[in-house]
């Protein structure tokens, strides 16, 4: 981008910045807050052209994204107050989220971006629900367990078996805090966790008794 043309961009965002304003002044409508939010949105959205002429530059999605997703939580307190304080929390994570998704389908050969990703997803998800605090903290070992299954189901995982390590123990811690948290009690949902739960620790007991016989 040349000097004049960052010139040119300054005076556009200023004269727009200006009028916002004057409305604001002469209508008496709090629309400050939109004009904040979509100078994020575009904030973002510069990060990201730059990255569609090199993608070389990957690191840009993370920015791109963040400042996007401030700015669509700026705009819906200021349109959907009551929305954007049950569900900000978790727009901005899921936000973050993306950003590190769109990393790995640009860098496939790079597995590392799956683990953040799927980390902040499971955080948004939880951020999104009102689950009481074991079942919250149940629901997030699940998401990094599934996490680091979904590692172990890409080819890392047919040459490195460390992967299902972590999976395994957040699996388990996150079905023992999410059954004991009592979230689902007297569904259907729970009698079917508490009979898996009952059939894979009865599989594996059998099968260590039948190999040491």
């Amino acid at each position: 981008m040349t000097d004049q043309s960052k010139r040119i961009l300054l005076g556009v965002l200023l004269v727009l910045a200006g009028g916002v304003f004057l409305l604001q002044q002469l209508l008496d409508i709090p629309i400050g807050g939109l004009f904040i939010a979509l100078l994020f949105v575009l904030a973002g959205c510069v990060f990201l052209f730059f990255l569609l002429k090199d993608r070389q530059k990957w690191w840009l999605v993370i920015p791109g994204f963040t400042l996007i997703g401030i700015g669509a939580i700026i705009a819906m307190d200021k349109l959907f107050p009551r929305i954007a304080g049950r569900f900000g929390g978790a727009i901005f994570l899921a936000a973050v989220a993306l950003s590190f998704l769109v990393i790995y389908i640009l860098k496939p050969s790079q597995w590392w971006p799956i683990i953040p990703s799927g980390i902040l997803l499971i955080l948004a998800l939880v951020a999104g629900l009102n689950l009481n605090g074991m079942a919250s903290g149940g629901l997030l070992f699940l998401g990094i367990g599934a996490t680091f299954t979904v590692l172990g189901l890409m080819p890392i995982g047919k040459t490195e078996k460390w992967p299902w390590i972590p999976a395994g123990i957040c699996l388990l811690l996150g079905l023992i805090l999410f059954a004991s948290s009592g979230a689902l009690m007297g569904s259907a949902a729970g009698w079917v966790l508490a009979l898996v739960l009952i059939a894979a620790g009865g599989y594996f007991v059998i099968r260590s008794l039948i190999k040491k016989e």
